[in-house]
């Protein structure tokens, strides 16, 4: 039997967001553990994991080239932060390159989430985003960063690595170089994720068929495979048992 789950999220505060795509709440309801395959999504993240109202894990995770298995504890609840391109460098000062397809344990005083109130989700993030503010570096973004963080994220992969690049002013050579650097992975990998991420939407709808960003269906199969494991049409038969991620992706 499926295990009962609930799950919210909520964006952040205006200036807060070049950095943070949204926080989220994931909480498994029932007695038995639960495994949910996580596909890449463009995102690092900061994830809190709270069982019996006390936190068990609090861990960094890179961006995901690839699908991961995470088993949610029974009666247990997971908060997470997704982590925009310039987080890294504006809100942490640290690379995270090293954690790509990883993670990185956080110590309990970081950010002070053991003050969180656990109890309440909406107050827990306006709590974190307070300490948050207090992380973030203070030092202007540049331009450019800009312009190619708000680019990506308005394009959702629908661009080539050419087309961003022209659009931004910054040459791909120096778009790869920062991007490998805080991130660890290429433009165009991180374009290919986006751009199969925006195609769960359309799976988890029946629509098997591949949109104007793929060759062909062969090509459309071939990338979803990558990233997630399977093909279109398991992920469809199945997103209501192992890849509960599909039904719960927000559009934006």
């Amino acid at each position: 039997m499926r295990a009962q789950t609930t799950y919210t999220e909520l964006l952040p505060s205006t200036d807060l967001a070049e950095l943070i795509d949204s926080f989220w709440k994931h909480e498994n309801l029932s007695e038995h553990q639960e495994e949910t395959i996580i596909f890449p999504d463009s995102f690092a993240k900061l994830i809190i994991v709270v069982i019996n109202g006390k936190i068990q894990r609090y861990f960094f995770t890179g961006v995901w080239t690839e699908q991961k298995a995470f088993m949610v504890p029974p009666r247990s609840m997971v908060f997470g932060c997704r982590l925009k391109v310039l987080a890294p460098e504006f809100l942490f000062n640290q690379s995270f390159s090293q954690i790509k397809d990883a993670i990185k344990p956080v110590e309990l005083g970081f950010l002070k989430v053991q003050r969180l109130d656990l109890s309440n989700f909406e107050t827990l993030v306006n709590q974190w985003q307070h300490e948050l503010r207090l992380q973030r570096i203070n030092k202007e973004i540049g331009s450019n960063k800009l312009r190619l963080s708000q680019l990506l994220y308005t394009a959702k992969g629908a661009l080539s690595a050419t087309e961003v690049s022209e659009q931004i002013y910054w040459s791909n050579r120096q778009i790869n170089r920062y991007l490998n650097k805080w991130l660890g992975l290429s433009l165009k990998k991180y374009l290919n994720i986006q751009k199969c991420y925006q195609s769960y939407m359309h799976i988890r709808n029946g629509e098997l068929q591949p949109k104007e960003d793929y060759f062909d269906q062969a090509h459309f199969i071939k990338e979803v495979k990558k990233h997630t494991g399977e093909t279109p049409t398991e992920l469809f038969k199945e997103q209501n048992d192992r890849f509960i991620q599909l039904k719960n992706i927000k559009e934006k």
